[in-house]
């Protein structure tokens, strides 16, 4: 497994044992949640795997496939699952879902069992070490997590779609984290992970919460792994503000200006909370001209998106017209 950044800033990186599961506090708000990605542009198929559990020791789970080779979204949740305080990573399951951690920060093992439309079988081998929210100087923003990792990796396997077998050997990318989790907190949030090869990996997640702007992710470059320190970001986006496409120039610690470019192959509207969705489009991008796959999400008040909706605001320069 490469996933050694030579020259890298060492702050970044975390002790292994926080990939195990974590005692949570015994509240509503306490949770600790794994994604997994994957974006099979060619295929028009995308699909992500969530797990999470309370402090209450309540386990749910989500396997999503959208796009345009799959018609109406798969979306398949189980949610109310008791799960025990001493059951780990290393063989998780809620409902269809499995998640087995192999070496902590490298590899793990994802399948979704038969019983709906699709299942899947998903190996992923880390390309560089996990990046830790907490290592920026201002830690870890409390109502989104104790702590929270990003990470990309190479996936191999299988996703099985109505019963055609589509194989994949790709890039994709993995998130954990444990802690709070206030989705009302935060005003409005871009995450990206974009990747074009084992060597060209981009992470970022700016938020606008309590009148102020975070910003954090970090870039792997030529072997060279850095903190980002600033993002400029344009988007288009259709009349329902889910964004089409996305251009970042992402800035970091060495002083680089890396180039990232999106277009949205498949889309859905995720509604984590009554309060927030996160629009979720999965991308063929670039990154400074190398083709490669990535997702930005963003989060939105959801009756803010319906008043947008109902406005009928076209897309691109008629954004604000009767606003003027």
């Amino acid at each position: 497994m490469g996933n050694t950044a030579t020259g890298s800033d060492e702050r970044i990186f975390i002790d292994p044992i926080h990939d195990g599961r974590h005692r949570l506090r015994a509240e509503a708000l306490a949770r600790e949640s794994l994604v997994f990605m994957l974006q099979l542009p060619q295929e028009g198929v995308a699909a992500f795997v969530y797990t999470w559990v309370s402090g209450l020791g309540k386990a749910r789970s989500a396997f999503v496939v959208y796009g345009p080779a799959v018609g109406e979204v798969i979306a398949d949740f189980v949610d109310g699952v008791e799960v025990e305080a001493d059951r780990g990573f290393d063989d998780w399951t809620v409902g269809r879902v499995t998640v087995r951690h192999g070496k902590p920060f490298e590899a793990a093992h994802v399948t979704v069992a038969s019983g709906g439309r699709a299942t899947l079988d998903y190996r992923f081998e880390a390309v560089h070490p996990a990046y830790n929210y907490g290592s920026h100087p201002a830690g870890c923003p409390g109502w989104v997590a104790d702590e929270r990792i990003e990470q990309s990796g190479r996936v191999r396997g299988v996703i099985t779609l109505d019963g055609r077998e589509i194989p994949f050997d790709t890039m994709g990318h993995r998130d954990h984290s444990w802690g709070t989790r206030d989705w009302f907190f935060s005003q409005h949030w871009k995450w990206l992970e974009a990747q074009a090869g084992a060597d060209r990996v981009v992470h970022f997640w700016e938020v606008e919460a309590l009148g102020r702007t975070v910003l954090r992710g970090y870039v792997l470059r030529d072997g060279q792994m850095a903190e980002v320190t600033g993002v400029d970001v344009r988007f288009e986006h259709d009349a329902a503000l889910s964004h089409t496409a996305v251009e970042a120039v992402v800035r970091d610690t060495l002083g680089r200006s890396t180039l990232v470019k999106g277009k949205t192959f498949a889309a859905y509207p995720f509604v984590v909370s009554p309060e927030i969705t996160l629009n979720e489009s999965s991308m063929a991008v670039t990154i400074d001209g190398h083709a490669g796959v990535g997702h930005v999400e963003m989060a939105w008040p959801s009756a803010y998106l319906k008043h947008v909706a109902s406005k009928g605001i076209a897309p691109g320069a008629a954004i604000l017209r009767g606003l003027e």
